[in-house]
């Protein structure tokens, strides 16, 4: 095992800090004697977040040699045991001794790989000479362990698919938003970047490759949340209950989703299940970001309790990998795109359900100025039925709780009434 730890960091020195990290608009933040936790879905970029971290302490001066960086999910250290960590500090005090005695920075992805990590970690995290940095797909193992294990010593920061104006950026589609208003030949380009976008998605890696690629490398992108963050990590009695759970999800995206439906619907293909095993397979899937419950607007936990959550998904292009309706039904897409852009605040999103039974899609409080908004989404509001429905609920909504700030995004529609305003999602996006 030590030859295998000395021979990755020897290649981490030898290459450098990867030239293509591209920024990302997350804010990284460290303390002393706490860990800075980078915590999201695979393939979505947490460890080239932390390279541009990296690259930042190199630019005020700080030696390279002073930078451990170790990924657990490297074959060679498929072994490794909690008794072997200690080797890490030690081949680096190997490699550079001068550095060695100077405050360093480490960053470990995947480091829950290792059984025992916890003990290692916190060490690691009492030194006033190490600055720690811990990446994760899970955030059960880096939210709820990493709390008991640090006793609160812990920074949280959460990274998602590029979001639309990461999406504009990294595609060089405009180098800067203006701030005062879009041409006619600016909107035409933003439109067609959201129309892309919505097809696409944000993963990093997929941006520059053919449709039907990227669709085989999304889809493996789910394979591997199933596989190594769910079955290697939880004891299942259905693997097959579980893909079919999977598949509900990306089938009803947007939608109530209860266990409740779900264990019939498998009763119906023959596949027998409990509710509360496919309780647990959302909460997996939620643990490893590829998932979100919204939850009703309530005090009650009893109304909560019996009203079922709607679910959303961490990203259009692997919604639209993995489900080949999408054509047909690009609302329920439009409302999952602008639910991760508000998932991407400090927000707090419930839905709204009025007296009279109407619903808006999210009430959403932000969570450090305690500003609350409702925003309704609706593809296309020139049909009068639907004009009629969505406005309706979003004043009743609005009267009942007092909110003034009422948006509904479009696709493309724009103008104001009665105090709502309707917005392309283009714009909104790049407002928010």
């Amino acid at each position: 095992m030590k030859a295998a730890i000395k021979a990755i960091l020897r290649e981490f020195y030898d290459d450098g800090i990867p030239a293509d990290a591209v920024s990302r608009d997350v804010e990284y933040c460290e303390r002393l004697r706490a860990a800075t936790i980078v915590k999201g879905m695979r393939r979505t970029g947490k460890t080239f977040v932390t390279y541009l971290k990296m690259r930042a302490l190199m630019d005020e001066g700080v030696e390279f040699g002073r930078i451990v960086h170790v990924n657990f999910e490297d074959e060679r250290l498929k072994h490794m045991t909690a008794d072997d960590l200690h080797l890490i500090n030690e081949i680096h005090a190997e490699l550079h001794p001068t550095c060695a005695n100077q405050k360093c920075w480490y960053f470990l992805d995947e480091l829950q790989t290792v059984e025992g990590w916890e003990a290692y970690a916190r060490r690691l995290v009492d030194s006033s000479k190490i600055q720690l940095s811990l990446t994760g797909s899970s955030s059960k193992l880096l939210s709820e362990e990493i709390a008991t294990e640090m006793r609160g010593r812990a920074i949280p920061i959460e990274v998602f698919p590029l979001s639309f104006p990461e999406y504009v950026k990294f595609n060089g589609i405009m180098d800067a938003v203006p701030k005062d208003g879009w041409t006619e030949r600016e909107k035409g380009i933003l439109r067609n970047a959201m129309e892309q976008y919505l097809q696409r998605g944000g993963f990093p890696d997929v941006q520059d490759v053919a449709a039907g690629i990227r669709a085989n490398m999304l889809q493996g992108y789910v394979d591997a949340v199933l596989y190594r963050d769910v079955l290697e990590r939880h004891e299942v009695p259905s693997v097959q209950a579980l893909r079919y759970t999977l598949e509900y999800l990306f089938h009803n995206f947007a939608r109530k989703v209860s266990s409740r439906a779900i264990v019939g619907v498998l009763r119906q293909m023959g596949v027998a299940t409990g509710r509360e095993s496919i309780a647990d397979y959302l909460s997996y899937f939620k643990d490893a970001y590829l998932a979100y419950p919204v939850s009703i607007c309530s005090d009650s936990l009893a109304v909560k309790r019996v009203n079922p959550d709607k679910m959303y998904l961490v990203d259009t292009g692997l919604i639209r990998s993995m489900n080949a309706k999408m054509d047909q039904e690009k609302g329920w897409l439009l409302e999952n795109l602008v639910f991760m852009t508000l998932r991407r605040g400090f927000n707090k999103i419930e839905y709204y359900v009025t007296k009279s039974g109407g619903e808006v899609d999210f009430l959403v409080q932000d969570n450090v100025t305690l500003k609350r908004s409702l925003v309704q989404v609706s593809w296309d509001m020139s049909d009068e039925p639907t004009f009629t429905r969505e406005m309706k609920a979003l004043k009743d909504a609005m009267a009942e709780t007092g909110i003034d700030d009422g948006i509904v995004v479009t696709w493309d529609d724009e103008r104001d009434i009665d105090g709502v305003h309707i917005v392309p999602v283009w714009k909104w996006c790049l407002a928010e």
